[in-house]
């Protein structure tokens, strides 16, 4: 087995191919739809009591963001995209955009305690920063913690993380029928561990592991890239249109469509929870829920989810053992073996695994997001089938949940 070494004297990303695989796909569809669209991430910790700035140097965060607005994506990696399947996903229009691209600068502040990190520029040219900055966050937060433990506490981190990881194989070989994938990109121990433990599961369980959400992994290990679509292009579709109620909620459906007809089905595997699940179902139509390829699971509870995605598609005439039900929700193993259990046979169930196993070694994990707040001015709005993970302002919050017919519910701490 690689040897797992958790922490680098490198920079935390060391390309911008080191991103999740839907922002590319993602990156494609605002390029030519929406380019012109200027909108604002705003970093944001759902933990509770966590100060952030007392934990990482600003200087250290301030000069790891520099440096990944230093890189431009090399000739070996465009390439690269050009030649995924299906092929022609990436066309050169795109491709040039990004040759060109150097990332906006992001504004790092501090607040008592906590930092404050923002960045806007136009869409396509500040798509790639989310993932990005929680990558460099989450390295530098278990660099500190692990500063802070004393002599060997490295070394301890990943004996833990090699012993925990080789448990999770051996219970998954017990159950072959699960699939599964790496998601944990945005909150990962260290680049250099993701890496060695998705090179490790692609060797150890080959017909199991089906591939990785970072683009730079799969490219260094040969494994496909995964994903398709997040959020943020459902919240800022819902804010370029003319600001009414109607236009709102109208907002999904022209986003869905929109983005069917530049990828088709291979690439219509999506998020339902933007504005609630209820609403998706409800507004998605017997249409949609045929041509799609399925959906993913990313708030509130796992198995009622399951439950009503399967119901949504006998409702609407179609076996859902013909689609994809994506788990995502800060799962962890027994989470998989129970929803296995559960979905196994009754629909085409697999599982995107993130922080729990990118970043399973001992260090604390945090809760931590990059989400627009604004687009072309307006404010946004995510809610969620947990209200914990509901984002916007109050005022906008109660205005999205009468638009959507969306009722406020308990909120509970978001897992990973």
């Amino acid at each position: 087995m690689a040897r797992l070494s958790g922490l680098t004297t490198g920079p935390p990303v060391a390309s911008l191919l080191d991103v999740d695989f839907y922002k590319f796909t993602m990156g494609q569809f605002v390029f030519r739809l929406h380019s012109g669209v200027r909108v604002r991430y705003q970093l944001l910790c759902r933990t509770p009591d966590v100060r952030l700035a007392d934990l990482v140097l600003e200087e250290v965060l301030r000069d790891a963001l520099d440096a990944v607005r230093s890189l431009a994506f090399a000739p070996a990696e465009l390439d690269y995209l050009k030649g995924l399947e299906p092929r022609g996903l990436f066309g050169d229009d795109y491709l040039n955009f990004l040759r060109r691209l150097r990332l906006p600068p992001v504004e790092l502040k501090v607040r008592e305690g906590d930092f404050r990190l923002e960045v806007e520029a136009t869409w396509p040219e500040m798509i790639l920063w989310e993932t990005l900055m929680l990558s460099v966050l989450s390295e530098l937060l278990a660099r500190a913690a692990l500063a802070g433990a004393g002599a060997g506490a490295r070394e301890q981190a990943e004996a833990a993380g090699r012993e925990r990881l080789e448990g999770k194989i051996a219970a998954l070989r017990e159950h072959p029928g699960i699939r599964f994938a790496s998601f944990g990109t945005r909150r990962r121990f260290s680049r250099s561990w993701q890496f060695a433990l998705e090179e490790r599961l692609a060797g150890a369980l080959p017909d199991q592991f089906t591939g990785t959400s970072c683009v730079a992994s799969a490219f260094q290990h040969g494994l496909v890239p995964v994903g398709t679509i997040a959020h943020e292009v459902f919240m800022v579709g819902a804010a370029v249109g003319d600001g009414s109620d109607e236009s709102i909620r109208g907002s999904q459906r022209r986003m869905l469509d929109a983005w069917w007809e530049m990828y088709g089905e291979p690439f219509s595997l999506f998020l339902t929870d933007t504005w609630g699940s209820e609403f998706f179902f409800a507004d998605g139509g017997e249409a949609r829920a045929r041509r799609f390829r399925g959906v993913r699971q990313d708030s509130g509870d796992p198995a009622a989810f399951g439950e009503r995605a399967i119901r949504w598609y006998q409702d609407c005439g179609v076996d859902p053992r013909r689609k994809s039900l994506v788990f995502s929700d800060g799962l962890e193993l027994a989470d998989i073996l129970e929803l296995e259990s559960r979905f196994a046979g009754r629909i085409g169930v697999s599982y995107g695994w993130g922080t729990n196993l990118t970043n399973d070694c001992g260090v604390p994990n945090y809760s931590l997001v990059v989400k627009p707040v604004a687009a072309n001015g307006r404010p946004l709005v995510k809610l969620s089938d947990n209200p914990g993970k509901s984002t916007g302002s109050p005022a906008e919050i109660r205005r999205y949940r009468r638009i959507f017919d969306a009722p406020a519910a308990p909120a509970r701490i978001p897992r990973y």
